[in-house]
């Protein structure tokens, strides 16, 4: 039923969109570099490709690291800035764990190393491992000037995040543990009493646990990010799709949770859209929504079925839901359909406040619109996001509805719960680069997200946050 439905939708939608132009600048050949503890960090500016080669390996996980890897075109190494390095013997011991070096090898890690790592403790270890200087252009558009608005935020939060640290706090664990037991239980209970509407609570629960959980595996290795796996969603996909697609290139074709929900969603500000995809959006998301997991769950079985991805353990975890809510149930085709309804409600909240709460707006960069002068990667991420007044200050509302989303983007690898301490370095940073840093309403987002689908024409001037030297 699932996937003939998505492939009605997807042929209902099948259009040929123009390409969006003037995406970003050239590379300036007479911009000077500055050497900082060893890395080149001003550098200059690449050109993102006209087309990823993702786009023709194929919109996965698999198919986007096989992409960059085609794009970054370094070979067996991984690239910081303007030089390469071979860190094979350091992936077993990186503190962050194995599989965020791993996963990457072959591509330009650039924005990952400086968005989550903020002490200078990493680039002193980076040096160890360094092989050769290389002078071809980044395919990025970034930079990370030592004097630029990202390197100076760091330099700011770093003394305030060596006092408190930026891992959990104890509130942050009892959260996170509390909405997983929750979980449980209501999901024990819903299939032992038969109840429809305790597992539909239960869903949601499961969704405000995973929302949390997102927290946690952007973070070193634990066992609560594989809370994310009791989902139909799994954690190491999700490293790589949110953590280091649309992290570092958000809204632009890096990013895979603008490109992989086209044609049926389509953020970008293209010419070709047509009448669906421009005002209908918020009707069809009524069915979308409850089918995305089981979506995302087809494509994981593909994968893994033709060998392009191996089976991991905790992708295991729904299946042992399934099996434990069979058992309790009355009946084993109660418990199956109990367990398709607490996945349509996970999935149907989660993507709808994944959807609406803080990178669609027409006053949100998307690529497509004009691109900053100065495109220091930290500006860039203001351009590229929004945060909700609601939700300030409020840890649960932070933690289970993305909040404090433009700290979050900048420094990724920080807890929610320490987030609201940095905001004074980060006004401070705004001020002085002449950034004037807003809260919108959830309203304005809301609707400002059917307002960004309905935008075919790119915006002519860098939208949203501007610096001094734009």
């Amino acid at each position: 039923m699932l996937v003939p439905c998505s492939v009605f939708i997807s042929f209902l939608f099948k259009i040929k969109m123009a390409p969006c132009e003037g995406l970003v600048p050239e590379a300036n050949a007479e911009e000077k570099s500055q050497t900082h503890n060893g890395l080149i960090t001003n550098v200059s500016s690449g050109k993102f490709k006209d087309r990823p080669a993702c786009f023709d390996v194929g919109i996965t996980t698999v198919g986007w690291l096989k992409g960059k890897r085609i794009d970054d075109d370094i070979g067996p190494y991984w690239r910081v800035h303007n030089k390469l390095y071979d860190l094979t013997d350091f992936a077993k011991i990186h503190p962050g764990g194995k599989e965020w070096i791993t996963m990457t090898k072959g591509t330009d890690i650039t924005e990952a190393f400086e968005s989550s790592h903020i002490s200078l403790t990493a680039e002193k270890i980076l040096s160890k491992y360094f092989v050769k200087d290389i002078d071809t252009p980044r395919n990025s558009p970034y930079t990370f000037h030592e004097d630029g608005f990202f390197r100076t935020l760091k330099r700011k939060v770093r003394p305030v995040l060596e006092k408190i640290g930026q891992g959990p706090s104890r509130q942050m664990l009892l959260m996170q543990d509390m909405l997983f037991i929750g979980f449980i239980g209501l999901t024990i209970c819903a299939s032992v009493i038969d109840s429809k509407l305790l597992v539909i609570f239960a869903g949601i629960v499961l969704a405000m646990n995973i929302m949390c959980a997102h927290n946690f595996f952007h973070q070193r290795d634990s066992f609560r990010m594989y809370y994310w796996d009791f989902s139909l969603l799994t954690s190491y996909d999700w490293r790589i799709s949110h953590g280091l697609s649309h992290h570092l290139f958000t809204n632009t074709r890096y990013d895979l949770e603008i490109v992989a929900l086209e044609p049926v969603y389509v953020f970008l500000p293209k010419p070709g859209k047509n009448f669906l995809q421009r005002y209908l959006a918020q009707v069809y998301q009524v069915v979308i929504a409850p089918t995305a997991f089981y979506i995302e769950l087809i494509k994981r079985i593909y994968i893994v079925v033709t060998g392009q991805t191996p089976l991991r353990p905790e992708n295991l975890l729904p299946l042992l839901e399934l099996v434990v809510m069979c058992g309790l149930s009355s009946s084993v085709a109660t418990g199956i359909r109990l367990w398709l309804i607490l996945h349509a409600a996970c999935s149907s909240w989660f993507s709808t406040i994944g959807v609406l709460v803080a990178h669609h707006h027409p006053q949100i960069y998307h690529e497509g619109d004009k691109f900053r002068e100065n495109p220091d990667w930290g500006l860039c991420q203001l351009d590229a996001v929004r945060d909700r007044i609601e939700v300030k200050g409020n840890l649960f509302l932070v933690a289970t509805t993305f909040g404090d989303h433009s700290l979050h983007h900048l420094l990724p690898t920080v807890d929610h719960s320490k987030l609201d301490a940095l905001y004074p370095a980060f006004f401070e940073t705004c001020h002085e680069f002449n950034i004037p840093f807003e809260f919108l309403s959830q309203w304005e987002l809301a609707r400002g997200t059917y307002q960004q689908l309905a935008r075919n024409k790119p915006n002519p001037n860098p939208p949203g946050y501007k610096d001094k030297h734009d």
